[in-house]
């Protein structure tokens, strides 16, 4: 049978109409993200979220195509198809979720991102999933005469330009509902040019290209020319390889955005580029096989984990102390998870089908295994780890692909497999040390013991408590609380020493300053807490005084009633835990209540609530706050300078601003600490002056002084920040 090929113009609509679907695809899930990260306490965990959501509805999406194209012919094909993309195009003006979809604090965040998503996204997300399956099996049914993959590989371009575009051309320049506009009105443009492939595809019987074989029209399905003779039936074991593979890299992606995430702040830009570095992987194996060279680039993806892993260990091997900061730390996560991702996919790329009648079966289980890494992360491990354990477990299951592929590439010898074998062991073990997942190694020593009390994970990170109790002095002993791997608050163990404010909360440091100061002049103060930690502030309550401690994770308010009694032992006359999101709590409160005072207290650790630190944060907190009141940011940290963050801030509001920084006094367990007082109190501001981070030589000398701030910074909104300009590079 003869068979009719598309014409030029009929390859170019096929290539732009999958080039679109992957551009409004992979545009729309920076996009909603970013508008509900407030939501949800600006946590690392929505992201993880609402790609456990799009990967689902990708993989529902390939489940479609692979059912119509099996089962269907091609008039119903055409018929289902337009009615899908009808409706998809009516729904899609309503892509962006409205207020009446911002939780209240009380439901499960995972299950109320994933139904928000699902009502305002669910089903023109859908349609667009669809289309690069359908179109490619339909490219093959109309005689095609171009690989494809190619075609695959053009919509992970797609993919990846849609990524680029988002934070550095259009979130500039437009607020986050113009770009929802405009992201309809190229749904709706999809939606025509999909209709025209659509009707001119399935308009009539075309040859079946399923009961064909690879002889027709299907020479782009046979392998590379690697020695491979795939079989035209796919085995079980090649099922199982689409399936753990992109498995694999999934959880590779999402476990490193989530790892780094967590120890950075969660912002969007990251985000995007461990997404742009996993599609560029698709792009590479998937143009070409003279891409992938599975010897070296195992081997590359070996030596990354290794270096990784190994990163605090390796340098004193060789007698170097290595002080790494962000930019490092975050490059050496990247490389790592783009070799993991390119390794896998290229396995993958080798193992696809010869014959076009499984192309949409390949495509159906690749993306049911992608969809197994967010399940995996975001349902399992979340809910039932007691930390990251599931970037080890991909760091370990990278490092016995990478053994087995280079014993399968450089010698396929009896010895090379008993060799990659032993040699996968040592080095699993040898990860398995250095990440240390289940807290093997221990910091006690001869003069102390330390005691693991806790270690709990959830929605928003870990949370545990460790004691250290000293052998010859008790009375030094302490208990610590936890956030990630950052202190949020010390406790004496000793009742004498109980109340004693340290570590960040000191009579010295900057909210201690300003507590003594409200409280000299007020004989009752109304407080705020945002973040509580172990409740240390709590100690300053007089019982003439009302706090409210605002904390989001209600893992941390166990913890911090359970091990520590800050807050039993606090003597305010009135004190509530709200649990919640600080900021959405503080818009819902009766209009009538203010605070003398706002703790920001939110930043210390790796992961920045970003929304917190917004022009619209502080025009609620501005709100809430009494005439001559305080507001003062805790900006300590180590990979950021939030100085110049809160200054712009301060300078939007109006208000008066003194920078205060306190050095540490170990003996007395006060840490160094970092404060911005925001107050129109022109007396405090007379009396009160900034207080910047100074130097000294060895015999006690002034040497200089730290001006933290850093012009350019520009001003935070809900709509544009970026972590780039205030990293700590040093």
């Amino acid at each position: 049978m003869v068979r009719e090929r598309l014409d030029n113009k009929g390859v170019a609509l096929f290539a732009l109409t999958i080039f679109l679907s992957a551009y409004l695809l992979f545009q729309v899930q920076p996009l909603i993200s970013k508008i509900i990260l407030p939501w949800f306490g600006g946590s690392p965990t929505v992201w993880t979220a609402a790609m456990l959501f799009f990967q689902t509805v990708l993989f529902g999406g390939y489940v479609y195509a692979h059912v119509i194209t099996r089962h269907c012919p091609p008039p119903v094909q055409g018929k289902v198809h337009l009615a899908l993309l009808a409706v998809a195009a009516l729904l899609a003006w309503l892509v962006l979720p409205g207020e009446s979809f911002k939780p209240t604090g009380d439901e499960d965040p995972i299950g109320r991102i994933l139904l928000l998503l699902g009502v305002s996204d669910g089903i023109p997300y859908f349609c667009l999933a669809t289309t690069g399956p359908l179109i490619q099996y339909w490219y093959l049914r109309v005689g095609s005469g171009g690989s494809v993959f190619r075609l695959y590989a053009l919509s992970n371009v797609g993919s990846f330009l849609a990524l680029l575009s988002f934070p550095y051309v259009f979130e500039p320049l437009f607020e986050l509902q113009q770009l929802g506009h405009f992201w309809t009105l190229g749904f709706w443009m999809f939606a025509a040019m999909c209709a025209a492939v659509t009707w001119r595809v399935t308009r009539r019987d075309w040859p079946d290209v399923d009961k064909e074989g690879p002889g027709t029209g299907s020479a782009n399905m046979v392998p590379a020319a690697d020695g491979a003779d795939l079989a035209a039936v796919p085995t079980l074991a090649r099922r199982l390889g689409w399936v753990m593979l992109p498995a694999l890299a999934s959880l590779a992606f999402i476990a490193t955005t989530d790892h780094v995430s967590h120890n950075i702040a969660p912002e969007p830009r990251l985000w995007i580029a461990t997404l742009s570095l996993y599609l560029l992987t698709f792009i590479i194996c998937f143009d070409h096989p003279r891409w992938y060279r599975r010897g070296w680039v195992a081997l590359g993806a070996l030596v990354a984990v290794l270096l990784l892993s190994g990163r605090n260990e390796i340098p004193g091997w060789f007698g170097l102390e290595v002080d790494y900061g962000v930019t490092e730390v975050r490059w050496f996560h990247l490389a790592a998870m783009f070799l993991i991702c390119l390794m896998s996919h290229g396995e993958l790329y080798r193992q696809r089908p010869t014959n076009p009648r499984y192309l949409t079966e390949f495509y159906l289980w690749m993306s049911f295994g992608g969809a197994c890494g967010g399940l995996f992360v975001a349902l399992v491990a979340t809910n039932y780890f007691s930390d990251y354990h599931e970037w080890t477990l991909c760091l370990v299951a990278a490092v016995a692909l990478a053994c087995f592929i280079i014993a399968s590439a450089w010698g396929r010898t009896l010895a090379w497999r008993y060799a990659a074998a032993l040699g996968c062991l040592l080095l699993v073990g040898l990860v398995l040390y250095w990440e240390d997942p289940l807290n093997w190694r221990s910091d006690s020593s001869s003069r102390y013991t330390d005691i693991r009390l806790h270690q709990s994970r959830n929605f928003y990170g870990t949370v545990s408590v460790k004691e250290r109790r000293y052998h010859d002095d008790p009375l030094e002993s302490y208990r610590v609380f936890y956030s990630g791997g950052v202190t949020h608050g010390v406790q004496y163990i000793d009742p004498g020493l109980r109340r004693l404010p340290v570590t960040y909360y000191s009579e010295g440091s900057g909210v201690g300053e300003t507590l003594t100061y409200a409280q000299a002049r007020q004989p009752s103060l109304r407080v705020a807490l945002i973040g509580l930690g172990a409740g240390t502030l709590a100690t300053y309550a007089r019982d003439t005084d009302d706090y409210d401690f605002f904390e989001i994770n209600p893992q941390a308010v166990q913890v911090a009633s359970r091990w520590f009694d800050n807050l039993s032992a606090c003597r305010a006359r009135a004190k509530r835990i709200i649990v919640g999101d600080a900021r959405l709590k503080l818009e819902r409160l009766p209009e009538d209540v203010r605070y003398d005072l706002i703790v920001l207290d939110a930043f210390t650790g790796g992961s920045v609530p970003i929304h917190l630190l917004t022009r619209e944060a502080f025009q609620t907190y501005r709100q809430r706050l009494k005439p001559g009141g305080f507001i003062a940011v805790h900006i300590t940290n180590g990979y950021l300078n939030l100085y110049p963050v809160v200054r712009r801030q301060a300078e939007a509001l109006g208000m008066g601003f003194r920078n205060k920084y306190q050095h540490s006094d170990l003996d007395r367990h006060i840490r160094h600490n970092h404060y911005v007082i925001l107050t129109e109190d022109r007396e405090y501001l007379r009396r009160y002056p900034s207080v910047n981070r100074q130097y000294f030589d060895q015999n006690g000398n002034l040497k200089g002084e730290q001006n933290p701030d850093i012009p350019g910074v520009p001003l935070w909104t809900d709509h544009f920040s970026s972590l780039n300009p205030i990293e700590l590079r040093d």
